[in-house]
């Protein structure tokens, strides 16, 4: 019987080599989610029901995919943003659509970006310097609102600026061009209503298959207008 070990061994190493070669970070990271609550409206279980205390990214430099573990009544919810494609597609676990939204599209007024490298907080032992991104939404079907966060990020953990060049919604191509990294902590203060806190609790490279990003063929897709 021939010995299948050396081959075993020369795609673990190609494996292990294409792994750590790659420029932009590529892996899994777990997030956990913390509620502040400015209104009785929106109490804070209510939070953690509807949007998750916890979520997962899987992150390769042209799309990631975001899944929060809300329990509310359509279940989980996922994000699946394709920077090569030009689209989030959002699901939800008991819904049979799944809404296609253009990247680009951005109903919103940017007030305030910069960095700030001074105030550094520890996030996973890595000293983080933070991006201050605020603007307020003007959605005609919706009340303005305003949007403040602080995004901590560390320079370990790439993006590429030329994919989310594109990524006008929420003004999140204009984080990418200051920080060039993945914002591992993220403290966003929606002004009246609520504050959320994710930070990162695990962070591990490793090859994402494709699989993970694929949609739901039993599901109908919506574009949003």
């Amino acid at each position: 019987m021939k010995s299948i070990l050396p081959l075993v061994i020369f795609f673990l190493l190609f494996s292990s080599r294409a792994l750590y070669s790659q420029k932009y970070f590529e892996g899994q990271i777990e997030f956990k989610i913390e509620y502040d609550s400015y209104t009785p409206h929106l109490p804070v279980e209510y939070l953690k029901k509807e949007f998750g205390d916890s979520f997962t990214a899987h992150i390769k430099e042209d799309k990631y995919v975001i899944i929060y573990n809300s329990s509310a009544e359509y279940g989980w919810s996922k994000e699946i943003v394709r920077l090569d494609e030009g689209y989030i597609y959002l699901e939800f676990e008991k819904k049979d659509t799944i809404v296609k939204t253009p990247l680009v599209e951005n109903n919103s007024t940017l007030l305030e970006i910069r960095k700030n490298k001074k105030d550094k907080r520890r996030v996973l032992g890595k000293k983080c310097a933070y991006v201050v991104l605020k603007y307020e939404t003007t959605h005609p079907d919706y009340p303005p609102l305003i949007i403040q966060g602080m995004h901590y990020y560390s320079t370990k953990y790439k993006l590429n600026p030329k994919m989310y060049k594109d990524y006008n919604s929420g003004f999140w191509n204009r984080y990418v061009q200051l920080a060039k990294a993945i914002s591992i902590r993220n403290e966003n203060t929606y002004e009246g209503l609520y504050k959320s806190i994710s930070e990162a609790t695990s962070i591990k490279k490793s090859i994402v298959p494709d699989e993970v990003f694929e949609l739901s063929p039993k599901k109908l897709v919506i574009t949003s207008e």
